[in-house]
């Protein structure tokens, strides 16, 4: 049985050129590979939260005794026009800081420009705008978001 050198050489450069191509690494990052996955299924009963109105957010270091967040950091969770958004409150800078990011003074309406910010780098997050990182910071990864379907007056948040 004889080998045909020429088939044999395509071969290796095939096999070369596949091999190449599936060890080449993507630049982007998922978010879902920085904060590690944490169980997250509560439901949170909106009569008892109307200070969540149109363009505004909420911290919850823990829903109904139950911690929430990657490393129990919380949750913020945020409406803009009736369709609610929430995001996990770990820094996507360091996730492993036992601080979490917090919401600038949302209690001052004057004061809250929709912006959440890490106490240890200093990264901000503007949550209106998908918890993307503002780009002056150090994290360069959006805040983890969680699913959320409303029904009736009772928002659940779960992944």
């Amino acid at each position: 049985m004889s080998v045909n050198k020429s088939n044999l050489l395509y071969f290796f450069v095939f096999f070369s050129l596949c091999l190449s191509i599936c060890s080449c690494s993507s630049d982007s990052v998922d978010v879902n590979d920085i904060v590690p996955y944490r169980k997250i299924d509560v439901s949170l009963n909106l009569d008892y939260h109307n200070e969540l109105t149109n363009n505004t957010a909420l911290y919850f270091s823990d829903v109904y005794g139950q911690s929430v967040g990657y490393r129990n950091h919380g949750i913020i969770v945020f409406r803009a026009n009736d369709q609610y958004y929430a995001y996990d409150a770990t820094c996507t800078h360091d996730v492993e800081a036992d601080e979490h990011v917090e919401l600038n003074d949302p209690d001052d309406p004057d004061a809250w420009e929709g912006v959440a910010v890490c106490p240890i780098c200093e990264s901000e997050f503007l949550i209106q705008n998908g918890a993307f990182p503002i780009n002056e910071s150090v994290a360069k990864h959006p805040l983890k978001s969680y699913r959320t379907s409303k029904s009736g007056n009772m928002l659940r948040i779960y992944n």
